[in-house]
């Protein structure tokens, strides 16, 4: 494995993302938030270099992108 760290705008977030769409203030989403905020990021985003398509971490790439 190898970690590296991208900007957020080199990772794509594809449409087939099997996951629900997380809004501010859904509860799972609050449970993410306070989360990171508690712990911090401890939990990296999985992604494709070749492709820039994102593998696994959509709920926290959401998080990630809404604090922009």
């Amino acid at each position: 494995m190898n970690i590296r760290i991208v900007p957020i705008d080199q990772i794509n977030a594809v449409a087939y993302n099997p996951r629900l769409d997380l809004q501010q203030g859904d509860p799972e989403y609050e449970k993410l938030r306070l989360s990171i905020e508690e712990f911090g990021y401890v939990e990296s985003i999985a992604w494709n270099e070749r492709t820039g398509h994102m593998v696994d971490g959509y709920q926290r790439y959401k998080k990630l992108d809404c604090d922009q």
